[in-house]
């Protein structure tokens, strides 16, 4: 191309090398994939983040169950030590009132108590793992998202 229009548009009056548009292509060529894997590879933990979120608000929300019956349990067996040694029990079992003795019914209301407790014990604990998980988790959310703005800004 000899005339100055060719220049002014940025046509190039030598050929490009053919090695050189291999090069370019492959290199080009890898990096878009390689965004939208570190994209997708970002979106696939995000779900494993939220999947975590959502765990930790069920054992939560467990947690509350539990909190809730160890209060109600605990009213009972404030009653129970009220009452006086001849007073007369009766648990509901299915449709029907069963006469039951006093201490069995301290017993039960006892064990029960302890039950609720070594739930609460163990949901504590399960709800420290998720809070640790979902935090490394969120960590890690941090740094791929981090990583792809450099990229992004590098490229």
């Amino acid at each position: 191309c000899r005339s100055s229009t060719c220049s002014e548009v940025g046509v190039l009056a030598q050929p490009i090398p053919r090695s050189f548009l291999l090069k370019y292509i492959l290199l080009s060529g890898t990096m878009a994939p390689d965004k939208d894997a570190m994209q997708k590879k970002w979106e696939q933990e995000l779900e494993v983040f939220k999947g975590l979120q959502e765990a930790l608000q069920k054992t939560y929300e467990a947690k509350a169950g539990l909190v809730a019956q160890q209060q109600e349990t605990e009213m009972v067996k404030e009653e129970f030590d009220t009452l006086e040694d001849d007073a007369v029990i009766y648990k509901l079992v299915g449709p029907v009132m069963v006469k039951q003795d006093v201490d069995d019914s301290k017993a039960n209301v006892e064990k029960r108590l302890e039950f609720i407790k070594d739930e609460l014990k163990r949901t504590d604990s399960l709800i420290e793992k998720q809070e640790g998980d979902m935090k490394s988790k969120q960590e890690a959310l941090v740094k791929m998202q981090q990583s792809m703005q450099e990229a992004a800004a590098g490229a």
